[in-house]
């Protein structure tokens, strides 16, 4: 089995390709039998309840994206 290592946020990590498999601990959760990173599969996205609020800019803020990206469009032309 091939692994290598990295530093990964000032710790010294082992990157495992899982091949040894993966072992079910407990309900929805998985670990790899040769590194022991865990797995979740039985979870729902954490979003509060209810409809997102939409945002609607202003006429104005409208109106300065598209100079601004008329402007960008402009220089990206005239540079190449």
């Amino acid at each position: 089995m091939r692994s290598s290592t990295a530093y990964a946020a000032g710790r010294l990590m082992t990157h495992c390709p899982h091949l040894a498999g993966w072992v079910t601990t407990a309900d929805g959760e998985s670990c790899c039998h040769h590194c022991g990173t865990r797995r979740f599969a039985d979870y729902a996205a954490v979003r509060p309840p209810g409809l997102p609020q939409t945002i609607v800019p202003s006429d104005e803020a409208r109106a300065a994206a598209d100079r601004a990206a008329a402007r960008c469009v402009g220089l990206m032309m005239t540079t190449g």
